[in-house]
């Protein structure tokens, strides 16, 4: 039986009335359609990030760990420091330090400033996932119409960058290029067997791991899948012992000298704080949470990429072609926490499949049957008739492409709140914020601790991250690096983080308990006022009628409270 890619006749090249030597010789846009599509599908994506980059001064919503980090290795002389800085937590410097490397030389030797650089590394790099991902598809995909929806789809699905964008893109960024480009060679590994794909696979996974660590985990499950499907057999077993083993070896002098100072606790800690559907029982609750918003790529509104992707995926398990449907599934069943940046490379290819596969066949269905319908003279009249429907079938497949390609690309440059998505979140700190975190710096005392009253929750606490690098002082309730840190400390911190963020929405006494409770002590509250205005105006109202706090500070940046009381005993507390 004949597929439907097999039935779908494409749009006519040409006019029946063209001359011999026109047919012969073709437009240049015709003759190089495929190329141009492409080119046209990697501009689009790369002007859609730059817009998003280029709206602020700032690096987008976080990165402030990893810019300490980058002036850590700095100041260490490009030697590995044991710790960094980082709010005064004596946190291990047990990152993947490639991306930290590469902003911090980018910053020595180049007129950027580490701010410029942690602007535009991560939007070079994503935009570089693009080309990467069309050399996978284009390996994976092979049928060129396909291909190009693929691309198209990768280009626009918002979840394909968002986090990437961030100033802590630093190392995502970079992390998931080399793995896309790492995935391509090991596909070219399986299916062509030549022994400069398995060094290629090596050397870019081990690129992966150096970058970004929870990447490096996708990449490992993502080419046992491959190995699955594809290789195994004797060369496929060699090859990818010989890939284990180099990556390994690749890597050995960032992960030995973290073991050498601290031993694998750091490692055991950070692999604790990610989640799969093998892990505790509150995390395989979010892992079936996962599974059931099972299209996540952060399109507002209506997810037309991801339904194109259904579509995709229905197809090929009807024809047993299982490789994409089971990758889909598997990263949300064994990466619970970014698993909706890791699915969009297969959601883009099984949308691309649902393009040629089924919506345009079905297109072509309505043209057939738009023909049987046409007046009489038309279907009486071959020439007139085939004439006809030709130019139906040019029109309106462009035109349903054409309002597909719109809503996806208003879709995925709007950053609206209300809508859906994730897209509100890349906005960088203002002026007036910075401003405000420098005045703390200038004004007050250097052994001051903070408590920053979240207004989000604390992977997207921007506010909460940049402080201790721009105000200079501890931040009590800071989550970003306690995953490093042995025991439940950072359990202990994001609970804490939550219930900070409830006190925004409470009395000063919430704060009282809350202190007495987590056990942190804080002689200032920061209350911000970001994109949205003033924050958690419950709290600040009431701390400005409790005599036990007095405004230093109120710009439009922040409102900034000193604890004259340091600290309440639960006995006190209780009558309170």
């Amino acid at each position: 039986m004949p597929t439907a890619l097999e039935t779908y006749e494409p749009p006519l090249l040409v006019s029946e009335s063209a001359t011999p030597q026109a047919q012969a010789e073709p437009p240049f846009w015709r003759r190089h359609a495929y190329g141009l599509a492409v080119a046209s599908a990697v501009a689009l994506g790369i002007i859609i990030r730059a817009a998003h980059v280029l709206s602020s001064a700032f690096p987008l919503n976080d990165g402030g760990l990893f810019y300490t980090m980058a002036q850590d290795l700095q100041q260490a002389g490009y030697r590995l420091p044991a710790f960094t800085s980082y709010n005064a937590a004596d946190i291990p410097f047990s990152y993947p330090p490639l991306g930290f490397y590469a902003a911090a030389l980018l910053d020595g030797l180049t007129p950027l400033s580490l701010v410029d650089v942690f602007r535009f590394l991560p939007l070079v790099a994503t935009c570089l996932t693009l080309p990467a991902f069309y050399f996978l598809a284009r390996s994976m995909l092979g049928q060129r119409l396909a291909v190009v929806a693929a691309v198209f789809a990768f280009a626009l699905i918002p979840r394909s960058f968002i986090w990437l964008l961030m100033g802590g893109g630093i190392t995502r960024s970079l992390g998931l290029l080399f793995a896309i480009l790492a995935l391509h060679q090991a596909h070219m590994l399986y299916t062509k067997h030549k022994p400069i794909f398995v060094a290629s696979t090596a050397v870019l996974a081990g690129l992966t791991v150096l970058s970004h660590l929870e990447t490096g985990w996708f990449l490992a499950f993502s080419l046992a899948l491959m190995f699955a499907f594809y290789g195994r057999n004797r060369q496929g077993v060699v090859a990818s012992s010989i890939v284990v083993v180099a990556t390994l070896a690749i890597t050995a002098p960032w992960w030995l000298a973290v073991i050498d100072r601290h031993g694998i606790d750091p490692f055991l800690a950070a692999q604790a704080t990610g989640g799969s559907v093998f892990s505790d029982g509150e995390t395989r609750e979010e892992v079936f949470l996962g599974v059931a918003r099972f299209v996540s790529t952060s399109e507002p509104l209506f997810p037309i990429i991801g339904s194109l992707a259904l579509l995709g995926m229905l197809v090929s398990v009807m024809r047993r072609q299982l490789l994409l449907p089971v990758w889909w599934v598997l990263i949300i069943l064994l990466d619970v926490r970014a698993f909706p940046t890791f699915t969009a490379i297969p959601i883009a290819m099984l949308a691309g499949i649902g393009v040629v596969e089924v919506l345009l066949p079905l297109l072509n269905r309505s043209l057939v049957a738009a023909r049987e319908g046409a007046p009489e003279y038309l279907r009486s009249d071959g020439v007139a008739a085939r004439r006809w429907t030709r130019r139906q079938q040019e029109w309106l497949p462009r035109l349903v492409l054409a309002s597909i390609m719109v809503y996806a690309t208003f879709s995925a440059l709007t950053r609206t709140d209300g809508l859906g998505g994730e897209a509100p979140l890349l906005v960088g700190l203002s002026d007036e914020e910075r401003a405000a975190m420098s005045w703390v710096a200038k004004e007050t005392p250097e052994d001051g601790r903070f408590l920053v009253v979240p207004d989000t929750g604390w992977e997207t606490a921007k506010t909460a991250e940049w402080f201790p690098y721009l105000a200079k002082r501890v931040s009590v309730a800071t989550v970003q690096g306690q995953e490093w840190l042995r025991g439940n400390a950072f359990t202990a911190m994001v609970r804490a983080h939550e219930q900070a963020l409830e006190c925004g929405y409470r009395t000063s006494s919430c704060l009282d308990a809350w202190s007495v409770e987590t056990g942190l002590e804080f002689s200032h509250v920061y209350i911000g006022k970001g994109e949205h205005g003033q924050c958690c105006w419950t709290l600040h109202d009431s701390l400005e009628q409790d005599p036990r706090y007095q405004v230093i500070y109120d710009g439009p940046g922040a409102t900034i409270f000193a604890r004259l009381e340091t600290r309440l005993e639960p006995s006190e507390l209780a009558t309170r």
